[in-house]
């Protein structure tokens, strides 16, 4: 494993180092699919950035609230934000709040602003399943990858990474697992995604990244379970039948109205002729 990053003479910490290119990784193709929806980058760049300070910000005190005892003691250590320094939701409900009260505050419409944020979410969470890959912070089950697998390993280093740190137990690289699918979701939404159902498109790229983690979770030897549930892979679930169950609704929507159109149209006709 890395758990950092030789760059000539120095030796960059991989956590920090990806958690920066996957906030410039997410926020370029929220960009990009702004500008499918016609939206303003600067709005966008704008935004990303004062959400992502704002969530460091409320992650790092709320980590120091936690931790108080040893804040108190030693205030600078503030400063220092070191892997598990942050709180993950109480900075995710800060950038949250930042980010739509900057909304508000230009007049933008969040709709399609939070639609642009999903693939850009699942853009910048690819580089962090990286991230985790390299420094073992996700932990796969025994077994071998598949061929193709085992190809895309060779150009991180080999199949020799995936040993367990106890011994030569090879094990499935769940987070490259995720790191490809959620690549594979954004690539294929940019290219053939129906563009003029924009919140259609959001909730299928939710229901095809629940699906993912449904399937790769199913791999990961460190997942918390609920009984003899993987708790990520119920969250999964849970989320997928909620998506399929939108989209379903959405299509029954457009039938109906369509099938309304056309009995309009020919009692018109009918009309017409009388």
């Amino acid at each position: 494993m890395y758990p950092s990053l030789p760059l000539g003479p120095l030796s960059l910490p991989t956590a920090q180092i990806l958690a920066i290119v996957a906030a410039w990784f997410g926020l370029s193709f929220m960009a990009q699919v702004g500008r499918r929806l016609r939206l303003d980058l600067d709005m966008i760049w704008n935004l990303g950035t004062i959400g992502l300070a704002a969530g460091v910000i409320v992650a790092r005190l709320a980590h120091a609230v936690q931790f108080w005892e040893v804040y108190r003691a030693e205030p600078l250590l503030l400063a220092s934000i070191r892997p598990g320094g942050l709180l993950l939701w109480p900075g995710v409900i800060g950038a949250t709040v930042a980010g739509y009260l900057y909304l508000i505050r230009v007049g933008a419409d969040p709709k399609p602003v939070g639609v642009a944020a999903v693939f850009g979410l699942l853009a910048g969470g690819a580089v962090l399943e990286v991230s985790n890959f390299l420094t073992g912070a996700v932990v796969g089950a025994a077994g071998e990858p598949g061929g193709a697998m085992q190809g895309a390993l060779a150009l991180l280093g080999g199949t020799s990474d995936l040993a367990s740190s106890g011994g030569s137990v090879v094990r499935h690289p769940v987070a490259l697992y995720r790191a490809m699918g959620m690549m594979a979701i954004v690539g294929g939404f940019l290219l053939w995604g129906r563009w003029d159902r924009p919140f259609r498109v959001a909730v299928q790229a939710a229901l095809a990244y629940a699906l993912l983690r449904l399937g790769a979770d199913g791999f990961a030897a460190d997942a918390g379970l609920l009984g003899s549930v993987r708790v990520t892979q119920l969250a999964a679930l849970i989320v997928a039948l909620g998506a399929a169950s939108v989209l379903a609704r959405g299509a029954g929507d457009a039938v109906h109205g369509q099938t309304g159109a056309e009995q309009e149209g020919a009692g018109s006709s009918s009309a017409g002729q009388a």
